[in-house]
């Protein structure tokens, strides 16, 4: 039973590193990596991330950050909602 929900949408810009283990990463400034496990379809008939070929392009990012707040524990899910080629 779900009791809380909580969605914020996020920018921000970096380079993709690979698709691995069933995670679409990123690597953001200060060396931070950010490993998407939801991506929109929509992204995936853009770019061939499961190809190495975006690996080291930098994109700008735009990506939901999702709290579902559930018998106590919280799950984060990070979904990639869309990227531009910078």
């Amino acid at each position: 039973m779900r009791y809380f929900e909580s969605r914020e949408q996020v920018t921000t810009e970096g380079a993709f590193i690979t698709y691995a283990y069933g995670y679409y990463s990123f690597e953001i400034d200060g060396g931070e990596v950010l490993a998407f496990d939801e991506i929109e379809k929509g992204v995936l008939e853009k770019y061939d991330l499961k190809s190495d070929q975006f690996n080291g392009q930098k994109f700008e990012i735009f990506y939901s950050i999702i709290i579902d707040d559930m018998d106590d524990e919280d799950f984060v899910i990070l979904r990639l909602d869309d990227l531009k080629i910078k």
